[in-house]
């Protein structure tokens, strides 16, 4: 929810309405019989379609610049700071109906290494030029959160921060959103286990390779010939997207083979899935999803280590409470409901005034490996920069390691 009903600085005149008023409106103020009348009407761009008739568009009211810096969330391991820095791409787009220029300069936080800053000279409206900083943090950078703004600033002294983005359907009214240009870092003690390489199946709509690749951990993506045919002793651990089961038929295939490499020795890690994964039998060992499936949705409900020495929470990152905060929109889904005795249950966790529920996160010895499948929302978390979202993953990238155990 957020911000979704906060008012900060919408005046009380305007609280409650669909819509904010427009920047422009034309009021004019007439007599009809004798009678005083005022009428308000929205200024508006009006065109002319051959299939859908007259289309009226709202006017939106823009800076000089566009600004916008990409990415917009980091999340950095602490160890990995000391002389390290990141490259950040600034997007800035001359709004002006003429040639222009534009001084990009970037503020960082105080005792961060100073950025440089750089003019962008513009030929025309619309045009759009990139530029690339670099932001290097203290050797002593303590965990936190921090941000990275950027800002435009043209010759007569107008500064611009933001970038104006439509969103625009058929079927609703065109509504502009302006996006901060600011990058947000998230300075975290994230500690890897020993990891050469990374197999990962892509699931729906997954954005957790790119995430683990921005903490160090070394993936690489599983292609369908890798799948049927690639050596995958070669990987420390392979993981399965969140639905993969449901996307990727390269990975039905060849859900045998990945099985076997676990009992060779291998990590296999499967995030969330559905009926179909329960259905067609693609775990090692018998294991029921519920219907409606088990979930908490509440984010901040507490989570309980079922065995606080498990390897889990041991390695490389020792899990505690704080791990468990900044969560977002839900703690997991598709939990297991019930599941064969060979898989080890580690937590529990339920929304208030439910019953208990301990399927989030099981692990099973298979073979010489380790098979984990866990409904936890790490394609939320990661993605959202959640720090200890990372550090438990990365703890369940180094189960069955000489120092994790099993």
């Amino acid at each position: 929810v957020g911000a979704l009903y906060d008012w900060t600085g919408v005046p009380d005149s305007v609280r409650g309405e669909p819509f904010e008023p427009p920047p422009l409106a034309l009021v004019a103020r007439l007599t009809v019989a004798g009678v005083p009348l005022t009428l308000r009407r929205e200024v508006a761009y009006r065109i002319r379609d051959q299939a859908m008739g007259e289309i009226r568009r709202p006017l939106f009211v823009t800076s000089v610049f566009d600004v916008s810096v990409s990415p917009d969330l980091v999340v950095w391991p602490i160890d990995a700071t000391a002389g390290a820095q990141r490259r950040f791409t600034i997007a800035v787009t001359n709004r002006a109906r003429a040639a222009s220029s534009a001084r990009v300069s970037v503020a960082v936080p105080r005792g961060w290494a100073p950025v440089a800053a750089e003019t962008l000279v513009f030929a025309r409206e619309d045009e759009t030029r990139l530029v690339s900083v670099a932001v290097t943090p203290p050797a002593a950078v303590q965990p936190g959160v921090y941000a990275a703004r950027a800002t435009a600033t043209d010759p007569a002294g107008a500064r611009a921060e933001g970038a104006l983005a439509v969103i625009d359907y058929p079927h609703i009214r065109p509504r502009p959103v302006v996006h901060a240009s600011t990058a947000e870092i998230r300075v975290a003690r994230i500690a890897l286990p020993p990891l050469v390489r990374v197999g990962y199946v892509r699931g729906a709509s997954d954005r957790v390779p790119e995430a683990l690749a921005g903490v160090g951990v070394p993936v690489d993506l599983l292609t369908p010939d890798t799948l049927a045919r690639g050596d995958l002793s070669r990987y420390d651990a392979i993981v399965i997207g969140s639905r993969a089961y449901e996307t990727d038929t390269a990975l039905v295939a060849n859900n045998a083979r990945i099985l076997d490499y676990a009992r060779a020795g291998g990590r296999m890690i499967v995030q969330y899935q559905q009926y179909q994964f329960i259905q067609s039998n693609f775990a090692p060992y018998p294991l029921t999803i519920a219907r409606p499936h088990d979930r908490v949705t509440d984010e901040t409900a507490p989570v309980t280590p079922l065995d606080p020495r498990s390897p889990v929470f041991q390695f490389p990152n020792a899990i505690g409470p704080a791990d468990w905060e900044g969560w977002v929109q839900e703690r997991g889904l598709y939990f297991a409901h019930d599941w064969d005795s060979t898989y080890v249950p580690v937590l529990e966790t339920h929304d208030p005034g439910e019953a208990p529920l301990k399927g989030g996160l099981l692990v099973a010895p298979l073979g010489k490996g380790v098979y984990v499948y866990t409904g936890l929302s790490f394609f939320r978390q990661l993605p959202a920069g959640v720090p200890g979202a990372y550090r438990l993953f990365a703890n369940l990238l180094g189960l069955g390691s000489r120092r994790a155990g099993t």
